[in-house]
Protein backbone atom coordinates (compact mmCIF):
# COMPACT_ATOMS: atom_id res chain seq x y z
CA UNK A 1 0.00 0.00 0.00
CA UNK A 2 1.32 3.45 -0.93
CA UNK A 3 2.22 6.09 1.65
CA UNK A 4 -0.27 8.96 1.50
CA UNK A 5 2.02 11.99 1.69
CA UNK A 6 5.74 12.75 1.98
CA UNK A 7 7.38 16.15 2.42
CA UNK A 8 10.98 16.38 1.20
CA UNK A 9 13.56 19.12 1.80
CA UNK A 10 16.71 19.47 -0.29
CA UNK A 11 14.96 18.38 -3.49
CA UNK A 12 17.22 20.56 -5.64
CA UNK A 13 20.41 18.99 -4.28
CA UNK A 14 22.39 16.05 -5.66
CA UNK A 15 20.54 13.32 -3.77
CA UNK A 16 17.20 15.13 -3.72
CA UNK A 17 17.01 15.38 -7.50
CA UNK A 18 17.38 11.60 -7.73
CA UNK A 19 15.17 10.79 -4.73
CA UNK A 20 12.22 13.12 -5.34
CA UNK A 21 10.83 11.57 -8.54
CA UNK A 22 11.48 8.05 -7.23
CA UNK A 23 9.43 8.67 -4.07
CA UNK A 24 6.34 8.74 -6.27
CA UNK A 25 6.72 4.96 -6.56
CA UNK A 26 5.89 4.57 -2.86
CA UNK A 27 3.84 7.69 -2.17
CA UNK A 28 0.65 9.19 -3.61
CA UNK A 29 1.69 12.79 -2.95
CA UNK A 30 5.24 14.14 -2.75
CA UNK A 31 5.84 17.83 -1.98
CA UNK A 32 9.17 19.67 -1.91
CA UNK A 33 10.12 22.41 0.55
CA UNK A 34 13.05 24.82 0.65
CA UNK A 35 14.24 27.53 3.04
CA UNK A 36 15.89 29.35 0.12
CA UNK A 37 13.48 31.97 -1.21
CA UNK A 38 15.23 32.03 -4.58
CA UNK A 39 15.47 28.26 -5.06
CA UNK A 40 11.94 27.67 -6.29
CA UNK A 41 12.43 30.07 -9.20
CA UNK A 42 16.00 28.97 -9.94
CA UNK A 43 15.06 25.36 -10.62
CA UNK A 44 14.87 24.68 -14.34
CA UNK A 45 12.44 21.77 -13.98
CA UNK A 46 8.89 22.54 -12.87
CA UNK A 47 8.69 19.01 -11.49
CA UNK A 48 11.06 20.17 -8.73
CA UNK A 49 9.04 23.21 -7.66
CA UNK A 50 9.62 23.75 -3.93
CA UNK A 51 7.32 25.53 -1.52
CA UNK A 52 9.05 28.03 0.74
CA UNK A 53 9.38 27.17 4.43
CA UNK A 54 11.64 28.95 6.91
CA UNK A 55 12.84 25.85 8.75
CA UNK A 56 14.09 27.91 11.71
CA UNK A 57 10.71 29.55 12.42
CA UNK A 58 7.97 27.56 14.11
CA UNK A 59 5.26 29.88 12.81
CA UNK A 60 6.34 29.34 9.21
CA UNK A 61 6.47 25.56 9.60
CA UNK A 62 2.94 25.75 11.03
CA UNK A 63 1.85 27.97 8.13
CA UNK A 64 2.75 25.17 5.73
CA UNK A 65 1.00 22.59 7.89
CA UNK A 66 -2.14 24.73 7.79
CA UNK A 67 -1.83 25.09 4.00
CA UNK A 68 -1.15 21.48 3.07
CA UNK A 69 -1.99 19.33 6.09
CA UNK A 70 0.50 17.06 7.86
CA UNK A 71 2.44 14.55 5.76
CA UNK A 72 2.80 10.92 6.80
CA UNK A 73 6.60 11.21 6.57
CA UNK A 74 8.96 14.20 6.57
CA UNK A 75 12.37 13.59 4.94
CA UNK A 76 14.96 16.23 5.80
CA UNK A 77 17.86 16.35 3.32
CA UNK A 78 18.22 20.14 3.31
CA UNK A 79 21.51 21.35 4.84
CA UNK A 80 23.57 24.48 4.17
CA UNK A 81 27.33 25.02 3.68
CA UNK A 82 27.85 21.49 2.36
CA UNK A 83 31.21 22.35 0.78
CA UNK A 84 32.58 23.89 4.00
CA UNK A 85 32.86 21.22 6.73
CA UNK A 86 34.36 23.70 9.23
CA UNK A 87 31.70 26.41 8.77
CA UNK A 88 29.95 27.51 11.96
CA UNK A 89 26.73 27.55 9.93
CA UNK A 90 26.49 23.82 10.67
CA UNK A 91 26.30 24.46 14.42
CA UNK A 92 24.05 27.50 14.19
CA UNK A 93 21.64 27.83 11.25
CA UNK A 94 21.55 24.14 10.32
CA UNK A 95 21.04 22.89 13.87
CA UNK A 96 18.36 25.47 14.64
CA UNK A 97 16.51 24.63 11.42
CA UNK A 98 16.64 20.90 12.10
CA UNK A 99 15.50 21.21 15.70
CA UNK A 100 12.67 23.59 14.81
CA UNK A 101 11.16 21.42 12.08
CA UNK A 102 11.44 18.30 14.25
CA UNK A 103 9.80 19.85 17.30
CA UNK A 104 7.09 21.73 15.38
CA UNK A 105 6.09 18.77 13.22
CA UNK A 106 6.03 16.30 16.11
CA UNK A 107 3.95 18.72 18.21
CA UNK A 108 1.51 19.00 15.31
CA UNK A 109 1.16 15.21 15.14
CA UNK A 110 3.70 14.01 12.54
CA UNK A 111 4.31 10.28 12.98
CA UNK A 112 7.67 9.75 11.25
CA UNK A 113 10.70 11.99 10.61
CA UNK A 114 13.58 10.72 8.44
CA UNK A 115 16.82 12.68 8.82
CA UNK A 116 19.85 12.45 6.54
CA UNK A 117 22.88 12.23 8.79
CA UNK A 118 26.45 11.40 7.78
CA UNK A 119 29.14 8.77 8.15
CA UNK A 120 31.32 11.66 9.35
CA UNK A 121 29.49 11.33 12.67
CA UNK A 122 31.82 8.38 13.39
CA UNK A 123 34.80 10.75 13.35
CA UNK A 124 38.13 8.99 12.86
CA UNK A 125 36.93 5.47 13.66
CA UNK A 126 38.36 2.69 11.49
CA UNK A 127 37.13 -0.71 10.37
CA UNK A 128 33.53 -1.88 10.30
CA UNK A 129 31.34 0.95 11.61
CA UNK A 130 28.21 -0.04 13.53
CA UNK A 131 25.46 2.39 14.49
CA UNK A 132 25.96 1.96 18.24
CA UNK A 133 29.61 3.11 18.10
CA UNK A 134 30.53 6.45 19.66
CA UNK A 135 32.60 8.86 17.53
CA UNK A 136 36.37 8.84 17.81
CA UNK A 137 38.59 11.90 17.56
CA UNK A 138 37.51 15.45 16.84
CA UNK A 139 34.39 15.92 14.71
CA UNK A 140 34.11 18.58 12.03
CA UNK A 141 31.47 21.26 12.55
CA UNK A 142 29.45 19.52 9.81
CA UNK A 143 29.50 16.16 11.61
CA UNK A 144 28.84 17.77 15.00
CA UNK A 145 25.82 19.59 13.58
CA UNK A 146 24.40 16.36 12.18
CA UNK A 147 24.96 14.62 15.52
CA UNK A 148 23.21 17.38 17.47
CA UNK A 149 20.13 17.31 15.25
CA UNK A 150 19.92 13.51 15.45
CA UNK A 151 20.26 13.59 19.26
CA UNK A 152 17.50 16.18 19.47
CA UNK A 153 15.29 14.06 17.21
CA UNK A 154 15.60 11.03 19.47
CA UNK A 155 14.86 13.16 22.55
CA UNK A 156 11.67 14.41 20.90
CA UNK A 157 10.52 10.91 19.94
CA UNK A 158 10.57 9.96 23.61
CA UNK A 159 8.66 13.13 24.47
CA UNK A 160 5.97 12.81 21.78
CA UNK A 161 5.98 9.01 21.22
CA UNK A 162 6.83 9.41 17.53
CA UNK A 163 9.37 7.79 15.17
CA UNK A 164 12.71 9.37 14.23
CA UNK A 165 15.14 7.65 11.85
CA UNK A 166 18.64 9.01 11.30
CA UNK A 167 20.43 7.73 8.19
CA UNK A 168 24.23 7.73 8.39
CA UNK A 169 25.00 8.15 4.73
CA UNK A 170 28.43 7.21 3.40
CA UNK A 171 30.17 8.70 0.34
CA UNK A 172 27.65 8.98 -2.48
CA UNK A 173 28.62 9.25 -6.12
CA UNK A 174 26.76 9.50 -9.41
CA UNK A 175 25.73 11.99 -12.09
CA UNK A 176 24.47 15.37 -10.93
CA UNK A 177 27.05 16.13 -8.25
CA UNK A 178 27.97 19.76 -7.61
CA UNK A 179 30.38 21.58 -9.90
CA UNK A 180 33.94 21.12 -8.69
CA UNK A 181 33.35 17.65 -7.26
CA UNK A 182 36.06 15.05 -7.88
CA UNK A 183 33.98 13.11 -10.39
CA UNK A 184 33.06 16.20 -12.39
CA UNK A 185 36.68 17.34 -12.35
CA UNK A 186 37.88 14.01 -13.75
CA UNK A 187 35.16 13.96 -16.38
CA UNK A 188 35.86 17.53 -17.49
CA UNK A 189 39.63 16.91 -17.60
CA UNK A 190 39.14 13.86 -19.78
CA UNK A 191 36.88 15.71 -22.22
CA UNK A 192 39.30 18.64 -22.42
CA UNK A 193 42.41 16.43 -22.68
CA UNK A 194 43.86 17.84 -19.44
CA UNK A 195 46.03 15.83 -17.07
CA UNK A 196 44.25 16.06 -13.68
CA UNK A 197 46.20 17.56 -10.78
CA UNK A 198 45.00 15.93 -7.57
CA UNK A 199 45.70 15.61 -3.87
CA UNK A 200 47.48 12.56 -2.42
CA UNK A 201 44.22 10.54 -2.43
CA UNK A 202 45.59 8.11 0.18
CA UNK A 203 42.45 8.23 2.33
CA UNK A 204 39.65 5.65 2.15
CA UNK A 205 35.97 5.91 1.36
CA UNK A 206 32.93 3.68 1.40
CA UNK A 207 31.39 4.66 -1.94
CA UNK A 208 27.72 4.00 -2.69
CA UNK A 209 26.05 4.87 -6.00
CA UNK A 210 23.21 7.39 -5.79
CA UNK A 211 20.71 4.91 -7.29
CA UNK A 212 21.21 2.64 -4.28
CA UNK A 213 20.98 5.59 -1.90
CA UNK A 214 17.56 6.32 -3.38
CA UNK A 215 16.47 2.69 -3.03
CA UNK A 216 17.78 2.57 0.53
CA UNK A 217 15.97 5.73 1.63
CA UNK A 218 12.69 4.47 0.16
CA UNK A 219 13.01 1.21 2.10
CA UNK A 220 14.09 3.02 5.28
CA UNK A 221 10.83 4.99 5.09
CA UNK A 222 9.12 1.68 5.89
CA UNK A 223 10.95 1.21 9.21
CA UNK A 224 8.48 1.58 12.06
CA UNK A 225 10.70 2.36 15.02
CA UNK A 226 13.19 5.04 15.95
CA UNK A 227 16.74 4.09 15.03
CA UNK A 228 20.04 5.05 13.44
CA UNK A 229 20.83 3.13 10.26
CA UNK A 230 23.91 3.06 8.04
CA UNK A 231 23.58 3.48 4.28
CA UNK A 232 26.77 2.60 2.43
CA UNK A 233 28.20 -0.14 0.24
CA UNK A 234 29.78 -2.02 3.13
CA UNK A 235 33.19 -1.88 1.43
CA UNK A 236 36.15 0.52 1.62
CA UNK A 237 38.26 1.63 -1.32
CA UNK A 238 41.36 3.82 -1.34
CA UNK A 239 40.49 7.08 -3.06
CA UNK A 240 43.49 6.78 -5.38
CA UNK A 241 42.25 3.38 -6.57
CA UNK A 242 38.77 4.79 -7.17
CA UNK A 243 40.21 7.68 -9.19
CA UNK A 244 42.34 5.34 -11.32
CA UNK A 245 39.35 3.08 -11.95
CA UNK A 246 37.12 6.01 -12.90
CA UNK A 247 39.79 7.51 -15.17
CA UNK A 248 40.40 4.20 -16.94
CA UNK A 249 36.64 3.73 -17.39
CA UNK A 250 36.55 7.08 -19.18
CA UNK A 251 39.31 5.85 -21.47
CA UNK A 252 42.12 7.75 -19.79
CA UNK A 253 45.72 6.66 -19.20
CA UNK A 254 46.53 6.22 -15.47
CA UNK A 255 49.99 7.77 -15.90
CA UNK A 256 48.29 11.07 -16.78
CA UNK A 257 46.90 11.36 -13.23
CA UNK A 258 49.07 13.72 -11.18
CA UNK A 259 48.63 12.70 -7.54
CA UNK A 260 50.02 14.77 -4.67
CA UNK A 261 50.05 18.12 -6.50
CA UNK A 262 47.56 19.64 -4.06
CA UNK A 263 47.51 19.19 -0.27
CA UNK A 264 44.40 17.92 1.49
CA UNK A 265 41.80 20.62 2.09
CA UNK A 266 41.98 22.39 5.44
CA UNK A 267 39.35 20.93 7.74
CA UNK A 268 39.08 17.72 5.71
CA UNK A 269 37.84 14.99 8.08
CA UNK A 270 39.92 11.92 8.82
CA UNK A 271 39.12 9.09 6.43
CA UNK A 272 40.87 5.93 7.62
CA UNK A 273 40.10 2.45 6.30
CA UNK A 274 36.46 2.29 7.34
CA UNK A 275 33.17 1.04 5.93
CA UNK A 276 29.52 0.72 6.86
CA UNK A 277 28.32 -2.31 8.78
CA UNK A 278 25.10 -3.15 6.93
CA UNK A 279 23.56 -5.61 9.41
CA UNK A 280 20.95 -3.21 10.78
CA UNK A 281 19.76 -2.12 7.34
CA UNK A 282 19.42 -5.77 6.29
CA UNK A 283 17.56 -6.59 9.50
CA UNK A 284 14.98 -3.83 9.01
CA UNK A 285 14.55 -3.97 5.22
CA UNK A 286 15.84 -7.34 4.02
CA UNK A 287 17.96 -5.42 1.51
CA UNK A 288 21.52 -4.21 1.13
CA UNK A 289 23.32 -2.37 -1.70
CA UNK A 290 24.82 -4.78 -4.23
CA UNK A 291 26.16 -2.66 -7.12
CA UNK A 292 29.87 -3.15 -7.69
CA UNK A 293 32.06 -0.05 -7.79
CA UNK A 294 32.71 -0.78 -11.48
CA UNK A 295 28.99 -0.88 -12.27
CA UNK A 296 28.40 2.31 -10.30
CA UNK A 297 31.14 4.07 -12.25
CA UNK A 298 29.67 2.83 -15.54
CA UNK A 299 26.23 4.20 -14.60
CA UNK A 300 27.80 7.49 -13.52
CA UNK A 301 29.64 7.98 -16.79
CA UNK A 302 26.49 7.12 -18.75
CA UNK A 303 24.60 9.75 -16.76
CA UNK A 304 27.31 12.37 -17.30
CA UNK A 305 27.35 11.75 -21.03
CA UNK A 306 23.55 12.01 -21.19
CA UNK A 307 23.54 15.53 -19.67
Amino acid sequence: MKIGSIWLTGASGFIGRHLGPSLKEICSRVQYFTNNKDAKTALDDKAFFSHFMDFSREDDVRRNIDLFGLPDIFIHLGWGAMTEPSSQEHLATNVKAGETVIDTLFKAGLEKFVFLGSANEYGGRAGSLSEDMAPEGKLTAYAEGKTRVASFGFEQTAKYNKKFISIRLFNTFGPGQREGSLINKLYDCYRQNIKPELGPCENFRDYIHVSEVVEGIKLICGINESTVVNLGSGKAIRLKDFVILFWKSLGGIPDDLKFGVHPMREGEPEQPYAFANMDRLKKFTGWAPSLSIEEGIRLTIEGLKAK
